[in-house]
């Protein structure tokens, strides 16, 4: 994977533009006919939504992983720690709140129904994945100094303990704990994809295979659904998806440029999404077609205008967007600072 003189990879940060496009998708949509675009179960809209499921958030463990391994843990916990805290948990409590209490206060937002002092002891929303991404760099962080990946051997053994608990271990909720179970194993394995050679003319044919098989297990097996994380097929279906979409050559340079701005797009584009249907809505636009290109050119644009008024004011950057404390975004390392981690 090359990368550039500003420590950025295009083909990494295209990724990241296809990925935040799949997850604004699937909130303008909505997970259930009763919210967002309010289709019937039935509509291939959530048929296409549910099939995405399986590669959304596993590509973004995926590039994770990847992205940790450039700039691994090497010893210094305090800083690695706070850095996790800043770029992570801190917009958790800050846009995470606020979309708890607009959720709260607008009509037709589809309000929280936990109560207020469980606010982000259960996650809410797709702010979930920031608290479930911090455990799992905690764990990573733990595991480092073992030795427990430096090597092939020990990354495997690590990694099939990871995918026993995603298929076997019912994880509470509470503080994203489920979600760290979930992410685990595909960010172990975007770490080996870059700490390790692979013989990609062998893993592309097998990972494409597997691919093929672990759709076709979960197409036809009726108890699966997309919403389902503990199973077999699913864990397959992500890990092969993820492997070959980082391992191949795709290159789009649009996506690349939005993938640059994917911590904002992930960040706030729910608050552009329902806005945009409220509105229209209100004007008296009903047809499904005209709210769902609405919802994905505001939940798409309307982070990234967004995230450039921010970044003019060093503290707005720090509270909402994890940004540098005092520190101009020049003086970080671009490849770092663009990336959930």
């Amino acid at each position: 994977m090359n990368l550039s003189a500003t420590g950025r990879s295009a083909h990494i940060d295209m990724l990241r533009g296809l990925a935040c496009l799949f997850l604004v998708f699937f909130h303008v949509v909505g997970d259930t006919p009763e919210v967002g675009l309010v289709l019937p179960r039935t509509h291939w809209l959530h048929t296409l939504n549910d099939a995405v499921s399986y590669v959304r958030m596993p590509l973004f463990g995926f590039i994770a992983g990847y992205v940790y391994a450039l700039r691994p843990y090497q010893g210094d916990t305090g800083r690695f720690v706070k850095s996790k805290l800043q770029r992570l948990l801190l917009p958790v409590l800050t846009v995470g709140t606020l979309f708890a209490l607009i959720q709260a206060r607008v009509p037709g937002a589809h309000p929280d129904p936990n109560p207020w002092w469980m606010l982000h002891i259960i996650p809410v929303a797709h702010f979930w994945f920031l608290q479930s991404l911090f455990l799992v760099f905690m764990v990573v962080m733990a595991l480092e100094p073992l030795g427990a990946l430096a090597t092939r051997r020990a990354l495997l053994a690590v990694g099939i303990v990871s995918a026993v608990l995603y298929a076997h271990w019912a994880a509470p909720i509470y503080l994203g704990l489920d979600g760290a179970v979930y992410l685990l194993p595909f960010f172990l394995a975007g770490l080996a994809c870059r700490r390790f050679e692979w013989k990609l003319a062998l893993w592309r044919p097998a990972a494409a295979a597997l691919l093929v098989a672990a759709a076709l297990a979960v197409a036809l097996n009726p108890a699966i659904s997309a919403s389902d994380r503990s199973n077999l097929p699913s864990l397959l279906l992500g890990l092969a998806a993820g492997f070959l979409l980082v391992q191949s050559s795709l290159q789009n340079r649009f996506l690349a440029w939005v993938g640059t701005y994917s911590f904002a797009i992930f960040l706030l584009h729910v608050f552009f999404t329902a806005a945009s249907r409220i509105a229209l809505r209100r004007l008296g636009v009903t047809d499904t077609y005209v709210l769902l290109v609405a919802g994905m050119l505001m939940g798409a644009a309307g982070p990234i205008v967004t995230a450039l008024l921010i970044r003019r004011y060093w503290l707005l950057d720090a509270l909402l967007l994890g940004g540098p404390w005092r520190l101009k975004p020049a003086q970080q390392p671009v490849f770092q600072r663009s990336g959930m981690g």
